[in-house]
């Protein structure tokens, strides 16, 4: 009795190896993941199978705006998988469940460990971001640059303000801790183009830009904390 027992469970191992071998995992697997501070982020991994049969991986964070992370390695065994992305020191690990295309798995990074459960399908929901204003733009917007002679950097940014009249009210966006854009991009939003199109559309004239070393500015931001605390710059526009 104990050696068909055995048996059983060995057949019933072999069965499951053989079907997961049989199984093609190539394609996209999304979930959602849930941060300690309660946002949601998309986790989507693109599976890929070579002449060989083996896998490799990218991974996206669509919420953020993060596509073709590279992968370590896709280490699949009878009902598991491993994925190493060490661009971003993280990995995933869980269990596949093949009759409903299903992995429930924990999803590792800066200490963190985290429930994450991913689905095959066909295609990732586009993030869609219904405040964000769209051209064309109702009101005059410029590309400028200004000179910092004192530490000899360019600050780049953009200068929106209504078509008609002149003299208008005017704001400077300065943007908060962290190196950032002059739309103050985070997670996918833009916080600062929101507030800019509604001041601009209200009759201000709006200036925002890029922190020193960051998209279109020159310098060094981790250099510039300190100035920044101690000596706030003055700007002075000519509208």
């Amino acid at each position: 009795m104990k050696t068909r027992f055995i048996s059983t469970i060995l057949i019933f191992i072999l069965t499951f190896t053989v079907k997961a071998q049989q199984i093609d995992f190539s394609g996209i697997w999304s979930g959602k993941l849930s941060l300690p501070n309660t946002i949601k982020l998309t986790i989507v991994f693109n599976l890929q199978k070579d002449s060989t049969d083996k896998y490799s991986a990218t991974l996206d964070s669509p919420d953020q705006g993060a596509k073709g992370i590279p992968t370590e390695n896709v280490t699949i065994k009878e009902d598991s998988i491993l994925i190493k992305v060490p661009a971003i020191a993280g990995s995933f690990e869980g269990k596949i469940f093949t009759d409903s295309m299903k992995i429930d798995g924990k999803w590792k990074q800066g200490g963190m460990n985290l429930d994450l459960v991913l689905y095959k399908v066909d295609k990732v929901e586009e993030v869609k971001r219904p405040q964000e204003p769209k051209e064309p733009f109702p009101y005059k917007v410029e590309d400028v640059k200004f000179e910092n002679t004192t530490d000899n950097i360019t600050l780049a940014g953009t200068l929106t303000m209504p078509k008609e009249g002149k003299n208008f009210p005017a704001v400077i966006m300065i943007t908060g801790s962290g190196p950032q854009n002059r739309n103050e991009e985070l997670l996918g939003h833009k916080p600062f183009l929101v507030i800019a199109d509604y001041l601009t559309r209200n009759g201000f004239a709006v200036l925002r830009y890029d922190d020193r070393g960051i998209a279109k500015s020159t310098g060094n931001y981790s250099t510039a904390i300190r100035r920044i605390l101690l000596q706030m710059p003055y700007l002075q526009l000519s509208i």
